[in-house]
């Protein structure tokens, strides 16, 4: 069976709305939604449908919590989904990761979220190919959210993926204990190594554990790592991000006239574009209407100000007397 090859894919990536994390962040999470639901649903639709052409039929498992600022993203998220016109084929499983496998307890996984996947697993089917195996093609894909895409879709990714494995192995022809024991071994110490590796690209720190008291030692200095390095490091790495993608447009003159004129996301157009909206300005602002406005406050507080100094002059001449 050397010649022989299974895969399975999963995808994992952010919720599909425009939102930000504003601010210092430690403890809970603080979320704001950039944009209404009607100004998401474009870009959330072009998203889906890039997802369906390359990977084919798409089920979302949406493992946000129901608490604080990942409520708000939570219910935006499924409002999208189900107010699209992807909400007849493709469907949303949720499971708050946090409140049914809080502290490491995955139990619930296996009662409760489990069931739902396996319907979808069995059906999507997994890829093999090889001399003297019957040819399978994977016909989509499970695709797995939660706030950063990290630590909970780590594990719940993982727990997919042994199950799947077993069914891979025997498409394969290899269903014997001691074949399938090995494979699980390894299986098991790649994974770990591939969470680690995600989350040090991103956060800096090894993945969360979870587990047992030294593993709680563990978490509780990695999460500290991880509030500094996304406090006060992170700002560096999403300016390199934008270099990388858009280019310096920082260097260009139109940046401080679109700074002053557009809001701030109109750095992240091509400075071709800057230019040409910085240069006809005129067609969006009323310089008549700031300038008046400027003049009629400047009037009020000089009467404002004359007012108040008349009222204590005459306290003090009041007080003369």
């Amino acid at each position: 069976m050397d010649d022989g090859v299974s895969s399975f894919v999963q995808i994992r990536g952010s919720v599909p709305l425009f939102w930000e994390q504003p601010g210092l962040q430690v403890g809970s999470h603080h979320l704001r939604l950039h944009r209404g639901l009607e100004a998401n649903a474009p870009a959330f639709d072009r998203h889906m449908v890039l997802l369906k052409e390359q990977y084919g039929q798409q089920v979302v498992v949406n493992l946000l919590g129901s608490r604080g600022g990942e409520e708000v993203l939570n219910r935006a998220f499924k409002k999208l989904l189900w107010a699209s016109c992807h909400a007849g084929d493709t469907p949303m499983i949720n499971f708050d990761f946090h409140q049914f496998a809080k502290g490491g307890k995955l139990e619930k996984l296996e009662t409760l979220l489990r069931p739902q996947l396996k319907l979808h697993w069995e059906d999507f089917d997994v890829f093999t190919k090889g001399e003297n195996v019957s040819p399978r093609f994977q016909k989509g894909t499970l695709r797995m959210n939660c706030l950063d895409c990290l630590d909970r879709t780590n594990t719940v990714q993982s727990f997919i993926a042994l199950e799947v494995l077993h069914l891979q192995l025997e498409t394969l022809g290899l269903s014997s204990k001691p074949i399938v024991d090995r494979f699980v071994e390894s299986f098991k110490a790649m994974w770990s190594l591939n969470g680690h590796s995600l989350s040090k690209v991103f956060t800096g720190s090894r993945s969360l554990e979870g587990k047992a008291k030294v593993g709680k030692l563990k978490d509780g200095a990695r999460s500290m790592s991880r509030t500094i390095q996304s406090n006060f490091f992170d700002g560096v790495k999403q300016e390199a991000i934008k270099l990388l993608l858009v280019g310096d447009v920082y260097s260009e003159e139109m940046a401080d006239k679109g700074g002053m004129l557009l809001d701030s996301t109109a750095l992240l157009v091509t400075p071709r574009i800057l230019k040409a909206m910085t240069e006809r300005q005129s067609e969006f602002t009323n310089f008549k209407r700031i300038h008046s406005f400027s003049c009629h406050f400047s009037c009020r507080l000089f009467f404002a100000l004359a007012l108040k100094l008349l009222s204590l002059a005459y306290c003090f001449k009041d007080m003369s007397l």
